[in-house]
C-alpha cells in the first residue's frame, strides 16, 4: 500500500535515469537534427523547455555525469546543452523512449490525467520566466526550469507507481491537496520533492526556488506566486487565492494590480498556444469566466461564472469548428458545467461573432429558467437578469416546450414582440436576436440567448443556421457535464 511506504521508499522508487518524453517533444527535437549543424543551444532550450521530462532527463544527466567536476553545477537547459553538444544531443533523442508508448501511456485516462498536470506545470513556468524578465532578472531560464522540475515527481509518480497517482488524484476531488498527498502517500508533496531533487543532485539554487522557507526574496516569492496562478486558474479566473498572487507579484515588480492582471491573462493565452499540441484544455480557456450569482445545485461546488464584457468580433469559422470539436472530445462527462459552458461561449462568441450571449439554465426546482452564463453583456445590464417561469406561455415558455429556436428580426418583431414579457423586453432592447431552448433527451435544461447588440453587422439567415446547428451541439455537450 502506497501509505505504508516511508520518504526514503519513495526515493529509491521514483528514478528519472531513462524518462521518457512526451511523443511531440521527440518529434520536434528530431525534425531538427538536419539542422544540428548550425542549431544553437538557446534554440534548441525553447523545446526541451516545453516538456517537464525532456527537461528533467537533460538537467539529472547533465547534474550526474561521471567526469563532473566540483562547481559545475548545470541549473538551465541551455547550459545543459553546451556542455553535451547540440548535434550529440540530437543524435541520442532517437534512443528516448516516449510517455504515450509506456503502459500508463496506453490507458486513456492516465494519460489525459498527464496531459493536464503538463498544462498546469507549462503554464506556470512561462508565467514564472516572464515575471523574473520583468522583474530584471538575467538568469529567468534559471526560475523556468526550477517550476519544471517541481512537477516532475508527480508525473514519475504516474509513469513509475500508477496506482498512488490514482488514489492521490481521486482524494484531491474531494480533499485539500495536502490532506489528500498525506492520505495517499503518507506525507505531503513538497517535502518529498525537494528530497528527490537533492537526490537527483539538482543545484541548490534550483532546490531554493521551490523552498517556502525563502519565500521573502523575490525570485521565491514570484515562482510560488506563479504555482498559485497555474493552480487555481486550471478551471477558472474567479478563484480568491489568484487576487493574493496578483497583489505578491505587484509588490515584487511595482506594477498595478490591473496591469499584472493583464500579463497574467496574456501569459497564459500564450502557454496554451505554445503547448497547442496539448489535447487538455488550458487555464486560457476560462479566461472569460468571472463570478456571478447562482446557487450552487446539491453536491455541486460553487462554479457559476459569468464573463466579463467583450468587443464583438468578426466571426471565425475556425474557432467555431474549434469549439465543436472542444465539444465532441469531451462528450466523456470529463468537464464540468463552467467548462462545457467556456466552450459554448466561446463559439458564439468568437466563432459566430455575436456580442451579447445568455446561457440560461433551468433551476433546480424546476420552476424556472434563469441566467447563469453571460458574455458581453455589462455588470449593470438588466439582461444579466434574465429570467422566466419555465410554464409560462410567452415567446421563451413556449420555446421551452422542445427544442427549438427562434430569429425575431423586423419580418417578425409584430407577431413576436408582444409574446415577450414586458420586463424581459425592457431587459433585451430593441435588438434582433437568436434564441434556442436546450433539451437533454427530453428534459429541458436551459436556453442560449444572443445577440450583436450596438454592433454595426445585423442578424443574418446563414449565422441564425451555424446558431442552431451549434445549439444543437451544445446540448450534447450539456447532457453530459460531470455531475
Amino acid at each position: 500500500m502506497a501509505d505504508a511506504l516511508t520518504l526514503q521508499d519513495w526515493l529509491s522508487r521514483l528514478t528519472p535515469g531513462e524518462t521518457p518524453i512526451f511523443r511531440h517533444t521527440r518529434d520536434a527535437l528530431l525534425a531538427l537534427r538536419t539542422r544540428s549543424e548550425d542549431m544553437t543551444a538557446r534554440e534548441l532550450a525553447a523545446v526541451v523547455l516545453a516538456d517537464p521530462l525532456a527537461t528533467l532527463r537533460l538537467i539529472f544527466a547533465a547534474n550526474n555525469r561521471t567526469n563532473r567536476h566540483f562547481g559545475a553545477d548545470v541549473a538551465t537547459v541551455e547550459h545543459a546543452l553546451m556542455m553535451q553538444g547540440v548535434g550529440r544531443y540530437l543524435d541520442r533523442v532517437a534512443q528516448c523512449g516516449v510517455v504515450e508508448d509506456t503502459p500508463i501511456g496506453q490507458r486513456p485516462e492516465a494519460l489525459n490525467s498527464l496531459y493536464r498536470l503538463l498544462r498546469i506545470a507549462q503554464h506556470a513556468a512561462w508565467q514564472a520566466r516572464d515575471f523574473a524578465i520583468l522583474h530584471t532578472d538575467v538568469r529567468a531560464e534559471e526560475v523556468q526550469v526550477a517550476v519544471l522540475l517541481y512537477y516532475a515527481p508527480e508525473f514519475l509518480i504516474w509513469l513509475q507507481s500508477p496506482e498512488s497517482a490514482e488514489h492521490l488524484a481521486r482524494l484531491r476531488r474531494r480533499l485539500e491537496s495536502n490532506e489528500a498527498e498525506r492520505k495517499a502517500l503518507g506525507f505531503a508533496l513538497i517535502p518529498l520533492k525537494l528530497a528527490m531533487l537533492e537526490a537527483w543532485r539538482i543545484p541548490d539554487l534550483t532546490r531554493d526556488l521551490l523552498n517556502k522557507d525563502y519565500g521573502a526574496r523575490p525570485r521565491q516569492a514570484i515562482v510560488q506566486a506563479c504555482f498559485e496562478i497555474a493552480h487555481h486558474s486550471r478551471h477558472g479566473w474567479w478563484d480568491e487565492h489568484l487576487d493574493a498572487a496578483y497583489e505578491a507579484l505587484g509588490r515584487i515588480e511595482n506594477t498595478p494590480p490591473e496591469v499584472i492582471v493583464a500579463t497574467v491573462h496574456a501569459n497564459a493565452v500564450r502557454a496554451a498556444r505554445f503547448g497547442h499540441w496539448i489535447p487538455a484544455a488550458p487555464a486560457a480557456a476560462w479566461l472569460p469566466m468571472l463570478p456571478g450569482p447562482w446557487p450552487p445545485e446539491p453536491g455541486e461546488e460553487e462554479e457559476e461564472a459569468a464573463p466579463a464584457p467583450a468587443a464583438r468580433p468578426l466571426p471565425d469559422p475556425d474557432v467555431l469548428n474549434q469549439a465543436l470539436q472542444g465539444i465532441e472530445q469531451h462528450l466523456d462527462g470529463s468537464l464540468t458545467l463552467a467548462q462545457m459552458s467556456a466552450h459554448i461561449l466561446r463559439g458564439l462568441h468568437t466563432g459566430l461573432g455575436l456580442s451579447r450571449i445568455l446561457f440560461a439554465m433551468v433551476t433546480p426546482d424546476g420552476k424556472r429558467v434563469k441566467s447563469r452564463f453571460t458574455l458581453g453583456i455589462p455588470q449593470d445590464d438588466p439582461l444579466r437578469h434574465f429570467e422566466f417561469p419555465l410554464e409560462t406561455r410567452d415567446l421563451f415558455g413556449q420555446l421551452m416546450t422542445k427544442m427549438q429556436g427562434v430569429w425575431l428580426n423586423e419580418g417578425n418583431r409584430e407577431k413576436l414582440w408582444p409574446m415577450v414579457s414586458p420586463g424581459l423586453r425592457g431587459a433585451i432592447g430593441s435588438y434582433d436576436f437568436y434564441a434556442m431552448s436546450l433539451h437533454a433527451g427530453n428534459r429541458p435544461v436551459g436556453l442560449i440567448y444572443a445577440d450583436r447588440g450596438h454592433g454595426a453587422c445585423s442578424l443574418d439567415a446563414h449565422t441564425y443556421a451555424d446558431f442552431k446547428m451549434f445549439c444543437l451541439q451544445a446540448a450534447r455537450g450539456l447532457g453530459r457535464v460531470r455531475q
